[in-house]
């Protein structure tokens, strides 16, 4: 009698059977698995994973295209807004260029009657060379629309520095607060002997003791009394400008004296050859007399 767990003679054919079935048994296993050795296995995980890296590295770009986008809007927004400043600033800087202009035109037709024309930019540019720096580009392929408004701020910026500098030294405006013109510029009647005279400024009748101020920078040339003139004070404001204030009741500053726009320089009188209180107020430019209600009026 053989072992219970090997074949025998008597039970061959039972175990081929069961053989016989296990073996169906396995062929159905393998093929419903698709039975595959380690290499394939290895090779398909490795095209998983490499699908599932692509899928994330689309799925990350789409992200970045994204954020580009609105950094995009934002720098395009950020480059609205800047146009829009720069335009405004240009705006103001050539308003302000186009006063004086306009005021210097007024005062040159003044000028050209006695044969001068005062250029404001003559002496600034002439053989000088500066101004506010304009990169060749403003940045690495940047807005050149952008650019191209920068630069024209930034140029008419520079111009209105030139005109606001020349302005300082033409004496325009009223250099009494109230006033009302007594006597005008040219030839007229003499108030003491009722004779033709030719006269050298314009007299501006204003109460005693009112604030004279001068009406551009400059520095004082004499500060004293002169004969007929009374107390008077003369300024030298460059560019061939000089102005003179007779009749002072009092002077408050003195000869070789800074004096800036605006400043307080004396006080309205009727000191010297003078009927009443009054200021006498006169303008002279590359020696030549000329009308100060032009430069009153043009400011």
């Amino acid at each position: 009698i053989g072992k219970p767990d090997e074949p025998t003679a008597g039970n061959v054919e039972e175990y081929l059977k069961k053989a016989e079935i296990i073996e169906e048994k396995i062929k159905q296993i393998t093929a419903q698995e698709d039975w595959i050795d380690e290499d394939v296995m290895d090779k398909r995980n490795a095209v998983r994973e490499a699908q599932l890296r692509r899928d994330v590295a689309l799925k990350e770009k789409a992200l970045l295209e994204e954020k580009v986008a609105h950094l995009e809007a934002a720098v395009s927004s950020l480059e609205a807004f800047e146009m829009d400043i720069l335009k405004k600033i240009e705006g103001i800087s050539s308003n302000e260029m186009n006063k004086i202009k306009s005021s210097i035109s007024a005062v040159n037709v003044e000028l050209k009657k006695r044969g001068k024309y005062y250029n404001p930019l003559a002496n600034s540019k002439k053989d000088s060379k500066g101004g506010v720096f304009i990169p060749e580009s403003l940045r690495e392929g940047g807005n050149k629309a952008l650019e191209a408004q920068a630069r024209k701020t930034f140029e008419a910026l520079d111009y209105n520095d030139y005109y606001q500098e020349a302005i300082k030294k033409l004496p325009l405006g009223k250099p009494v607060w109230t006033y009302w013109l007594s006597s005008p510029f040219g030839k007229r009647t003499d108030p003491f002997n009722s004779k033709s005279a030719v006269h050298k400024g314009v007299d501006l009748a204003s109460n005693k003791g009112n604030k004279v101020k001068s009406m551009a920078e400059g520095k004082v040339t004499k500060a004293g009394v002169a004969n007929g003139y009374g107390k008077v004070i003369e300024i030298d404001h460059g560019n061939g400008f000089k102005t003179k204030y007779a009749h002072l009741n009092a002077i408050y500053v003195k000869t070789g004296q800074a004096i800036e726009q605006g400043q307080a320089i004396g006080e309205v009188g009727s000191t010297g050859r003078s009927t009443g209180s009054h200021l006498h107020y006169e303008i002279m430019y590359g020696g030549v007399q000329v009308d100060p209600m032009v430069f009153i009026k043009a400011k």
